[in-house]
């Protein structure tokens, strides 16, 4: 059920289709200047809510909500802060589903039509806004932060983008989903348990969703650290050999007579866009390829397509994240350990008076368990740059099993 007849959309849609030189303009360039052929139909978009003025008098720039519209549908970037305040959501959906059990079990149709839609339009509208803040925080992550520029500002956005998602994750957390099976009363039609059911195991798989996002922002954040301290160590090479010209290599040197045959120039190559089929030399080398490639095709396995079954777990898996200062420090100690190997024990000890400055406090063991846990949830390619000493005991009673008592990272060479 619409709030609006359709004269009223089609109307809307004709003032869009209008004016759409004038709209495509305010977009692309931000604003649009009102002049004595346009002024009239400016104005007229302003009453539609299309356009709103700008502080300068006689400028006009688009509205928040068709900017949006805009940038979803062109697939730009879009602000990952939606309004995802699912509480007040459970509690209009429950209220929704009150007044449709009532108006089912009393008869009044149209009135359980009108409740079961509004319930559909509010799971609809909470899917489509926490699903959006998960797509544009996705976006980010895989961009690299390609919104801004500077590698500073692309930190700034992960932590902010990061500080978000894990508060997100918390929020969400305080909600059990399985509370909304008792929505559905004994009459219930097949259609309402249906909807209850599919807002279940969506919430679930948000929350599964979610703690990989945040995952991924925390290697995100990493290696975005570790590039901004490459790039002021490169910084600060290039100021010193601009202040030291003595150091600073001879465009001439390649073609110095007392340089090593080893360092000097080559000869250009020659390389060409496609292999010379007329050539003999090349000949016996491109039938070996041909031949290699028909026995990869004849070998290639047959692909069997397969009916695709659903699992789904009864029970919802909680997951819980230490407090940003601990893996602040756990990340601050992996960057010290790119320079030079740090026991992990030697590190939380000269960091003890820091932390009871701040009101910090975190034992030896659990700090161990989290610089381990840290470095297993790294990629493959980070681990295996990365040298990992255990210092460790066999178990008592035991063949297989070790404690460890002490860490200690270091950049593998």
């Amino acid at each position: 059920m619409g709030l609006y007849d359709r004269e009223q959309v089609a109307k809307l849609l004709r003032q869009i289709g209008q004016a759409d030189e004038l709209l495509s303009a305010a977009y692309v360039d931000g604003s649009i200047s009102s002049r004595s052929d346009n002024d009239s139909q400016l104005r007229a978009l302003h009453k539609a809510k299309l356009l709103r003025p700008e502080e300068d008098l006689g400028d006009y720039r688009l509205t928040s909500d068709l900017k949006r519209l805009l940038n979803k549908l062109l697939r730009h970037q879009s602000s990952y802060r939606q309004l995802t305040d699912m509480g007040k959501v459970m509690d209009a959906l429950e209220d929704a589903t009150h007044d449709y059990r009532s108006s089912y079990e009393t008869d009044q149709w149209d009135d359980a039509e009108h409740y079961l839609d509004q319930f559909d339009d509010l799971v609809f509208e909470a899917r489509d806004s926490l699903n959006n803040s998960l797509d544009n925080m996705h976006y980010a992550i895989s961009s690299q932060f390609g919104f801004v520029a500077t590698l500073n500002a692309k930190v700034r956005e992960n932590e902010k983008a990061l500080a978000y998602a894990q508060k997100l994750l918390n929020e969400l957390q305080q909600i059990d989903p399985e509370i909304c099976y008792d929505w559905i009363f004994d009459s219930a039609p097949t259609e309402f348990a249906r909807k209850v059911t599919g807002f279940v195991r969506w919430y679930r798989d948000a929350l599964k969703r979610l703690a990989h996002v945040i995952d991924k922002m925390r290697q995100s954040l990493f290696r975005l650290r570790r590039q901004v301290k490459q790039a002021n160590q490169l910084k600060g090479m290039a100021r010193f050999l601009r202040q030291h010209p003595e150091y600073q290599l001879s465009e001439e040197l390649p073609f110095s007579e007392t340089l090593p045959q080893a360092l000097r120039l080559s000869p250009p190559l020659t390389t060409g866009g496609h292999p010379d089929v007329r050539s003999s030399a090349q000949e016996e080398s491109l039938v070996a390829i041909v031949q290699h490639l028909r026995k990869l095709s004849q070998a290639a396995p047959e692909v069997r397509g397969r009916e695709g079954v659903e699992v789904e777990s009864d029970a919802l898996e909680i997951l819980g994240y230490i407090s940003d200062w601990a893996l602040d420090e756990v990340e601050s100690y992996f960057e010290q350990s790119l320079e030079t190997s740090l026991s992990a024990l030697d590190y939380w000890q000269k960091r003890q008076s820091h932390w009871m400055e701040q009101g910090w406090q975190l034992e030896p063991e659990p700090w161990i368990e989290l610089v381990f846990g840290y470095y297993c949830s790294l990629s493959i390619d980070l681990q295996r740059s990365l040298d990992l000493e255990l210092e460790e005991a066999l178990v008592d009673g035991t063949n297989n099993n070790f404690t460890y008592s002490n860490i200690t990272v270091g950049l593998r060479s």
